[in-house]
């Protein structure tokens, strides 16, 4: 039986165009539906349920928020994605607990194809419907940094430099301080000192600036996060070196240079969610934080045990909202539970799996510190020979590059 997608005209007609041609072809096995407004789509759907509902964040009459908060309520099973301009991130957050999966515009129809088809599949992470009613219930949850798509917006034009990236920081006087900071800290082993945001960007890469913009946006939201057993600088230290051991994991283990930043930011972000769980229900977290350490248990699992959900998936569903690839958001989703993925050959989640756990190994000093790499999961992919290398890796003195 095909399945059955309900879409929405207005927005970008040529994208559309092209997402009805991909999903009705006599061979397809999806039917496209095309509605004008959200009353429409409800109409539809009273008919015929569908299995996904693809809705802009604008549309008339019933907006996207309250078109998808409905189909939420009398259509749970309903996947729901919205397609969102990277200017309305504050109406994008409106969504936030009701949409399964944010998609930036511009997109082509390969790309939401390729996103359905991965849900469809489930061999993606979607946000379950605890994670939805938490991520809905919180009230201290940045927005998208609007540095970071003004340099992604920049990296489209054929004529962005360094250079061009560098400038656009230098602007941002906080953004440009944290990221000198960053560059000359002792986890990137640089011997000289950076003092210019150009040459920051120089000699860590354009993918490692973005990374390190969103991290260090994400951490100055939450710099007054005062959950009891928490600390939000030993937090920051564990990100930057868990992102750093994936990227170097990564590097021994692919050529894919895609690949490879991806599981660099995803290692830097993997624990964001604890972020949005202290600062939001700090007595809970810190209930959780005891239990783990009174049980001698992974803080995931007291999280599960108390919120119905993890830091690892409450992390996951922000990232998905600020529409980071899907990758990245099902590595910081699954990074305590690889062999959930269903995928047969390294990623960038092996990558971060090991590296938070040879990190947290190395430190043996924070609340996680049961953390163990998942053995069946390598031997699944038959790479369970590669863990010692892939430490020693990580413990190499970082060079000047």
């Amino acid at each position: 039986m095909k399945k059955t997608i309900l879409l929405f005209a207005g927005g970008d007609p040529d994208l559309h165009q092209d997402l009805q041609r991909h999903f009705n072809g006599p061979a397809s096995e999806w039917q496209a539906t095309l509605v004008h407004s959200g009353a429409e789509a409800l109409s539809a759907m009273a008919i015929a349920p569908y299995d996904a509902i693809i809705a802009e964040v604008e549309l008339p009459g019933l907006n996207g928020a309250q078109l998808l908060d409905e189909v939420m309520r009398l259509y749970p099973k309903t996947l729901r994605f919205v397609l969102s301009e990277l200017s309305a991130s504050q109406t994008t957050m409106k969504c936030v607990g009701t949409a399964h999966q944010f998609l930036l515009k511009p997109t082509d129809a390969q790309t939401v194809k390729c996103a359905l088809e991965r849900a469809f599949a489930l061999e993606t992470w979607l946000p379950s419907d605890a994670v939805q009613s938490l991520m809905s219930s919180v009230r201290k949850l940045p927005s998208p940094p609007n540095l970071y798509f003004k340099v992604v917006k920049a990296l489209e034009s054929p004529v962005s430099s360094v250079e061009t990236v560098g400038g656009l920081i230098a602007q941002d006087v906080v953004m440009s301080a944290k990221l000198l900071q960053l560059v000359n800290s002792a986890v990137f082993g640089l011997q000289l000192q950076v003092a210019h945001a150009g040459e920051a960007v120089a000699y860590l890469g354009i993918e490692t600036t973005k990374s390190l913009i969103l991290l260090a946006h994400t951490f100055s939201y939450f710099d007054e996060v005062t959950a009891s057993g928490f600390s939000i600088e030993q937090l920051w230290r564990h990100s930057l070196a868990t992102g750093h051991y994936a990227h170097r994991i990564a590097d021994a283990e692919s050529s894919d240079p895609e690949m490879v930043n991806q599981a660099f930011t995803a290692g830097m972000l993997h624990d964001i969610g604890k972020l949005i769980l202290a600062a939001n229900l700090p007595v809970k977290f810190n209930q959780a934080v005891a239990l783990a350490r009174q049980r001698k248990v992974e803080l995931w699992q007291a999280e599960r045990e108390l919120f119905g959900a993890t830091h690892a998936e409450v992390g996951a569903c922000l990232l998905g909202i600020w529409g980071l690839p899907l990758p990245i958001v099902e590595a910081v989703a699954l990074h305590h539970q690889p062999a959930q993925l269903f995928s047969k050959s390294f990623c960038a989640l092996t990558a971060v799996h090991v590296a938070n756990a040879l990190e947290h190994a190395a430190q043996r000093k924070d609340f996680d510190d049961t953390l163990v790499v998942d053995g069946v999961y390598l031997e699944g992919l038959g790479l369970t020979g590669r863990l010692e290398e892939w430490q020693q890796v990580c413990e190499a003195p970082s060079v000047t590059r």
